[in-house]
């Protein structure tokens, strides 16, 4: 079950980092306020010689502000607003009535109608509506890429204005960057700041796993989700996509999509209708630079984890090899491995090439679809008296997965009932890691830690965007074995204080870590 407010789910609204008072929030349309205007009038001689601002230095500024003010005039055209509702059957002659709603950014990128934006923004509704800034409106048809957060909506228009969108890998921290978008329903609203950093890599968001995002510092609010992040030449460098946040008002720490990504994932939704990556069995990261410098290659994915059953390992790769070429695709991060695997069909032979201990080698691998995610089932688990969150649990049967919304009758969630006795608390269900939830949630052998069974809404663990089959590894800078750990770990935790914890999750054969602080 999805549950949607009369308000739209915009991840630009904060980050779930537990214990905080973060969460994903829940944008709607504010009144316009009235606009006030003040006539800018020069600075005069006089005033310049008493001060220490100089005839040039105005100069300056009244260019550079010129210039941003043009910048915005350019962009402007092809920003759109998005209105998404749920219509449901309602009233005794059945007729379908909006029962939820929200509202987005997204931005043109094909004269013929093409529209850029957040899978979070129109994915799972009814009825997309798109606004020009021209005043018309069209109906949109909507194509998603839920893995990456990325849709495209078609509208049935022509000769619209556009965005191109530039090479993200020439970004650098540092360099001046605008958003605009719809924050808080007001619509064609334009922030400036700057890059603060590049290549954030496997960000978990409320669910969504990120393989890599740009962070600024430029003001994202609720509603910004899908508008652009655009560089000094008015090129897209990034999709808005969320904020880290106490509030839920930008806190100078956004969130974009690479433009590249965008780029790759679009142009298959526009052509294909949907976005797939073959799957290898491998979990990449980013060679060290340190690393790469000593093996004198400009840089490389390391195979930090290899399937024993998956192709990569069936080829002869291992833990540890530094994947350089894919099929003569030079290789620089695990980003761009992940990226390159979309361009590779399942059951497409592959040449892939890497280091082992400093040599060369060169195989021949053969991916396979990714593997969908299981199917609800019955599961024999018992969760042991003592494992709910550090005391006070009843052994229990679970279903896997679990349904996003726990608790809810019609989908046969479970919420287990947390003391209310002030006692530090995640607000989960963990059991040690057994052979059928490997099996079930592609952990790999070896893997330790205590498994999340269930996630109580409303806690640390659900702010957190924990979910079931997340794999706790370590809380309070300790290791985490198994459950009776984790349960050890909290009885030694006291109210009010913050620990950092450490979370991995396994999906369609690829693994993203959650690293954050919580406070209990």
């Amino acid at each position: 079950m999805k549950t949607r407010n009369t308000i739209a789910l915009t991840l630009a609204a904060g980050i779930a980092m537990g214990g905080m008072g973060m969460g994903y929030v829940i944008s709607g349309r504010s009144p316009l306020a009235t606009p006030a205007y003040a006539q800018a009038t020069p600075i005069s001689a006089a005033r310049l010689a008493a001060s220490s601002v100089t005839a040039e230095d105005s100069a300056a500024l009244r260019s550079l502000d010129s210039s941003f003010a043009n910048l915005a005039e350019f962009v402007a055209p092809a920003v759109v607003d998005i209105k998404a509702v749920t219509e449901r059957k309602q009233g005794p002659n059945g007729e379908r009535v909006p029962v939820a709603g929200g509202q987005g950014s997204g931005f043109i990128f094909r004269k013929d109608g093409w529209i850029m934006t957040n899978d979070h923004v129109v994915g799972g509704f009814d009825k997309v509506t798109v606004s020009l800034r021209d005043g018309r409106e069209f109906p949109g048809k909507v194509f998603r890429s839920p893995e990456n957060d990325i849709a495209v909506v078609k509208i049935e228009a022509k000769d619209l204005p556009t965005l191109v969108l530039s090479d993200s890998t020439k970004v650098r921290p540092g360099q001046l960057a605008m958003a605009m978008g719809a924050p808080l329903g007001l619509d064609q609203t334009v922030t400036v700041g700057h890059i603060s950093a590049v290549h954030r890599a496997d960000q978990i968001i409320q669910g969504k796993t990120y393989a890599d995002l740009i962070q600024t510092d430029t003001a994202i609010n609720m509603g910004n989700s899908g508008g652009p992040l655009v560089n000094i030449d008015g090129q897209v460098i990034g999709i808005n996509s969320a904020i880290y946040s106490p509030s839920g008002a930008s806190a100078g720490i956004g969130f974009a999509i690479p433009s590249n990504t965008a780029t790759l994932i679009s142009e298959k939704l526009v052509t294909g209708g949907k976005a797939a990556r073959s799957f290898f069995g491998i979990v990449p990261t980013t060679v060290k630079e340190f690393k790469a410098k000593e093996l004198g290659i400009s840089g490389g994915a390391v195979l930090e984890e290899v399937s024993s059953d998956g192709p990569a390992a069936k080829a002869g790769l291992r833990k540890g090899d530094i994947v350089t070429k894919l099929n003569g695709r030079q290789i620089l991060s695990g980003v761009s491995l992940r990226m390159a695997m979309y361009d590779i069909k399942a059951g497409q032979k592959v040449e892939v090439e890497y280091l082992r201990d400093g040599k060369n080698g060169k195989v021949t691998a053969t991916p396979s679809e990714a593997p969908k995610a299981p199917e609800p089932k019955e599961s024999q688990l018992q969760i042991p008296k003592g494992l709910f969150d550090g005391e006070g649990g009843q052994p229990r049967r679970f279903k896997f997965p679990f349904p996003e919304d726990l608790g809810d009758e019609d989908e046969g969630g479970i919420v287990p009932n947390v003391p209310n006795d002030g006692k530090p608390r995640l607000g989960v269900n963990v059991s040690d890691i057994s052979d059928e939830m490997r099996r079930q949630f592609a952990i790999p052998a070896g893997t330790k830690g205590a498994i999340v069974a269930s996630v109580v809404p409303g806690t640390i663990a659900a702010n957190l965007g924990l979910r079931p089959g997340d794999v706790i590894t370590e809380l309070a800078g300790k290791a985490v074995s198994d459950g009776n750990d984790l349960v050890a770990i909290i009885k030694g935790v006291k109210k009010g204080e913050a620990k950092a914890i450490k979370v991995i999750r396994y999906a369609k054969g690829s693994r993203s870590n959650i690293n954050a602080t919580v406070t209990f």
